[in-house]
């Protein structure tokens, strides 16, 4: 059997994560070789382990009721208003209910976890309202003068976060590595449209994405333990 050290528990030996903290069982904490262990891995057989997902009964209620609302908004507008696109809004603000608002508050999540869906919802919604209000003719506004203070107020979201929580919420470094990568596309897409000789507006996006790098580089330095920490929870250092 295999020995884990932050338990002081046997495990089978055919594990290899603790089922009780999750950690790592490293070989050389093997006791198979210990005369009291001899043919116990045979014989311990391990429990079928059956998960029934709870389903939110309110949640899945007013998911319905609100793809009922968003079919019929857009049925409406195709048939009485089809020169307006007024229900892509109604779209959008049902993508906002669901994701952003309905589905933290039934699974309980954690708020770094949600900054990161949040981000492509929102993401997605900035570019949906400039095509429908500019009817299919993309202008370059939201890349430029949207999104990036968006990413912006998301990283410092996290860094407050970092700064008075990192001790209580696992997985804020992660979190800040994946909104730094945000804050990074829109310039990355912008030098990519400037290679392809595309005429591009003034912006300011470049200076958010060299602040953008900084404040990781700057935040992962000051933290370094608490990084170290987080490695090692994650991924068994």
């Amino acid at each position: 059997m295999k020995y884990c050290k932050d338990c002081n528990v046997n495990v089978n030996h055919n594990l290899t994560n603790c089922p009780l903290c999750g950690s790592y069982l490293d070989e050389k904490n093997d006791n198979d070789n210990c005369a009291v262990y001899v043919g116990m891995d045979e014989q311990v057989s391990l429990p079928t382990v059956n998960i029934r997902q709870k389903v939110n009964f309110l949640q899945t209620k007013i998911n319905k009721i609100l793809m009922s609302a968003i079919i019929l908004c857009v049925v409406l507008n195709m048939i009485i208003t089809p020169e307006s696109t007024w229900s892509a809004y109604v779209i959008m603000g049902g993508m906002i209910a669901i994701f952003c608002v309905l589905a933290p508050i039934a699974e309980k999540a954690k708020l770094q976890s949600q900054i990161k869906t949040d981000i492509l919802v929102l993401t997605i919604v900035a570019f949906g309202m400039e095509l429908t209000v500019t009817r299919l003719h993309f202008q370059w506004f939201v890349l430029v003068n949207v999104l990036p203070w968006l990413y912006v107020a998301a990283i410092l979201l996290v860094d407050a976060l970092i700064i008075f929580r990192r001790y209580e919420d696992k997985g804020l470094f992660a979190t800040l590595t994946y909104v730094t990568f945000w804050a990074l596309l829109p310039q990355i897409t912008l030098w990519i449209a400037s290679g392809f000789g595309i005429v591009l507006p003034d912006t300011h996006t470049v200076i958010i994405f060299f602040a953008a790098l900084l404040n990781l580089a700057i935040v992962l330095i000051v933290c370094t333990r608490s990084l170290k920490e987080e490695m090692e929870r994650n991924f068994n250092f």
